[in-house]
C-alpha cells in the first residue's frame, strides 16, 4: 500500500464522477487528487 501513503489519514473532500476525462477523481485535503479509470479492461489509479 506504499503507493497510497500520500493520502493516508487525509479527509476525502470531493468526488468528481465522471470528471472531464470520464474517470473518477477523488479529491482529498491538501488538494491531493487520485484519479481512477479503466484502461484496457483494468483499473488504473494515478495521482494528478
Amino acid at each position: 500500500m506504499g503507493k497510497f501513503d500520500e493520502i493516508k489519514m487525509l479527509e476525502l473532500v470531493k468526488v468528481e464522477d465522471p470528471d472531464s476525462e470520464g474517470a473518477l477523481t477523488l479529491i482529498f485535503q491538501e488538494n491531493k487528487k487520485l484519479q481512477i479509470k479503466v484502461v484496457n479492461g483494468k483499473l488504473v489509479s494515478e495521482f494528478i
